[in-house]
């Protein structure tokens, strides 16, 4: 195999449609066009100073390289140290510019395997965003704490400006999505369980949490029914699909001018990522070989999407008058 050449390939689709990838070699290596020129063609050798440097300027992993056609695969992870709140604002930085730099290009799609709810669909309601974060804190960290104390620790205006980030970059980038029956119930086992364990200091906090669970699922139909998100005034397709069997893995596939991206969730907010092309490509042949057995939702199909969303609320609802009960 020609690394060189698989190397130049992959810093060109890396690459903004607006920047040549001779003038950037040129520029990085302080080199004339035409040395710039022979390098990517492979007439001349790269060093491994030269390589070293655009490697660190176009962000790609040698390992990826040497690996592009072996059976390993290499995944970029960023661990969370949850003693520091700092690496979760961090994290959710990086996620916010992912999401921008695939609204910004020109070619662009989302397909997400939806073992449970997208975090986008989060971004509009805070509260119940803070929610999951404190569950996922609580679980890893042992926290002995309420949500309203942990909470107060949050840098809420700093997470309010990265969620919006995060919302208005997804509304713009077209998308479609795997659902089943049970995408909600991580949901709703959460805030079941710590009802349970009163770890709300305001008798208020369940009902307008279970209230923003609504209206997101509100906001979910009316983009299935339309076959669009809207967002201050710009729009971008959505399509929706009930599997009817539990999907195993929770998997995104951000498609940007001509590159993949695969994300597999792990521990609810974290996950790791990788842009080898086989297991991009395979990833997106099993996604597209689920929507074909799926029920589309979308469009046409009113009596499945009436009844889908029927049942959620209602599911969410009982749960409310539950809560209230206790």
């Amino acid at each position: 195999m020609d690394f060189q050449k698989v190397f130049f390939e992959i810093a060109k689709n890396k690459l903004s449609p607006n920047y040549r990838l001779a003038d950037v070699v040129s520029q990085v290596l302080n080199i004339g066009s035409d040395s710039a020129y022979r390098r990517i063609r492979g007439e001349k050798k790269l060093t491994m100073n030269e390589l070293a440097l655009l490697a660190n300027h176009f962000n790609i992993s040698l390992d990826s390289i040497i690996n592009y056609e072996s059976n390993n695969i290499m995944f970029k992870y960023i661990p969370l140290d949850l003693n520091d709140l700092n690496n979760y604002y961090s994290y959710m930085d990086d996620l916010s510019k992912l999401f921008e730099s695939i609204s910004k290009s020109k070619e662009k799609e989302i397909y997400i395997m939806a073992l449970d709810i997208p975090v986008a669909h989060f971004m509009p309601f805070i509260d119940l965003t803070f929610f999951k974060i404190y569950t996922w804190f609580n679980s890893v960290n042992k926290l002995q704490i309420t949500y309203d104390e942990f909470v107060s620790q949050l840098d809420t205006p700093r997470l309010s400006l990265i969620y919006k980030k995060i919302e208005n970059a997804y509304y713009q980038i077209p998308s479609a999505e795997i659902w089943t029956k049970n995408t909600i119930e991580p949901l709703l086992r959460l805030l079941d369980y710590y009802s349970d364990l009163n770890c709300f200091e305001k008798k208020e906090t369940l009902p307008l949490l279970c209230r923003q669970f609504i209206q997101m699922v509100d906001n979910i139909e009316k983009y299935t029914l339309k076959e669009e998100k809207e967002y201050n005034g710009k729009t971008s397709s959505f399509r929706m699909y009930l599997s009817p069997v539990d999907i195993m893995n929770d998997f995104m596939i951000a498609k940007r001018d001509g590159m993949n991206i695969t994300s597999i969730k792990l521990y609810t907010i974290n996950g790791i990522f990788t842009s080898n092309e086989y297991f991009c490509s395979e990833v997106e042949k099993w996604t597209k070989d689920t929507m074909s057995k799926s029920l589309f939702l979308s469009g046409a199909s009113e009596r499945e999407r009436l009844k889908f969303f029927h049942e959620i609320r209602s599911r969410i609802n009982n749960l409310l008058e539950k809560l209230v009960e206790r």
